[in-house]
């Protein structure tokens, strides 16, 4: 990433210019010269906000870079003229990244800190797009290969898999409560072509604790009796999980998120 060639206060409004003075606590956007935006968190308190603005052109997608070594660090696009979020995520460790297509437009970016002493950075920068669907399925191949990948809202992100060569689909999930603790899901169905749905029995949770180096400090199985179902959007390249045993995710449109 180029040197920053503008530099915004974060007390200051999204978009004015100003002096900044060099403080213990730090929250606050920069620009790129990629016409991008990258948060900076050092100590930042929670509840501490900044936004600024991002305009995406037709063939451009947006790639979401995170590097959170405390705290946590969420942010939200929203395309100007409406209510409802465009992507939504949280970043809670280190080398995170999480892709968007977007509709060309002009859209506000805001980011929040969800812990205090929250540290590290959040790049949000614009590329041009590259489809990311998998080719379709040939000559007897799982058609879950049309659909495996990476989704993504908030804290959640579900992993694809096939689960063998005929139809069946594997599913992880990760789901973070905070910096320092998710929960776990497995799951594994068979997926029906005509409805693009997959049912599944059996899920397993699990809680797991971490500590402060990022090694795993406990883990504790929850349930290992989930029942739900996933279904895909060939158009929307999303998919929507719905699940029996808690209905932590009903009605949640997860989308198509590309993660290192």
């Amino acid at each position: 990433m180029k040197k920053f060639t503008e530099i915004l206060c974060a007390a200051m409004l999204a978009g004015s210019l100003g002096a900044c003075t060099t403080e213990a606590t730090v929250f606050g956007t920069s620009l790129t010269d990629e016409e991008g935006i990258q948060l900076t968190a050092e100590n930042a308190d929670k509840g501490s906000e900044s936004s600024s603005g991002i305009d995406v052109a037709e063939g451009e997608h947006v790639v979401v870079a995170g590097s959170v070594t405390k705290g946590a660090v969420s942010f939200r696009i929203e395309q100007d003229g409406t209510e409802t979020p465009a992507a939504e995520w949280t970043v809670n460790g280190e080398n995170q990244e999480v892709e968007y297509e977007l509709a060309p437009g002009s859209y506000t970016v805001s980011f929040t800190a969800d812990e205090d002493g929250t540290t590290g950075t959040v790049t949000v920068a614009k590329k041009p797009f590259e489809s990311a669907e998998a080719p379709a399925a040939e000559g007897g191949q799982n058609p879950i290969m049309n659909f495996v990948g990476s989704y993504a809202k908030d804290r959640a992100l579900i992993e694809v898999s096939a689960a063998d060569d005929k139809d069946g689909a594997k599913f992880h999930i990760t789901w973070g409560s905070s910096a320092a603790e998710h929960s776990e899901w497995d799951m594994t169905g068979t997926f029906d072509p005509e409805t693009l749905t997959v049912n599944y029995e059996k899920a397993v949770k699990k809680d797991v604790v971490f500590k402060e180096d990022g090694s795993v400090e406990s883990e504790n199985i929850v349930y290992e009796d989930g029942t739900g179902s996933f279904t895909f959007s060939a158009e929307q390249n999303s998919l929507t999980w719905k699940d029996e045993k808690e209905h932590i995710a009903d009605d949640t449109v997860f989308g198509w998120a590309l993660v290192d």
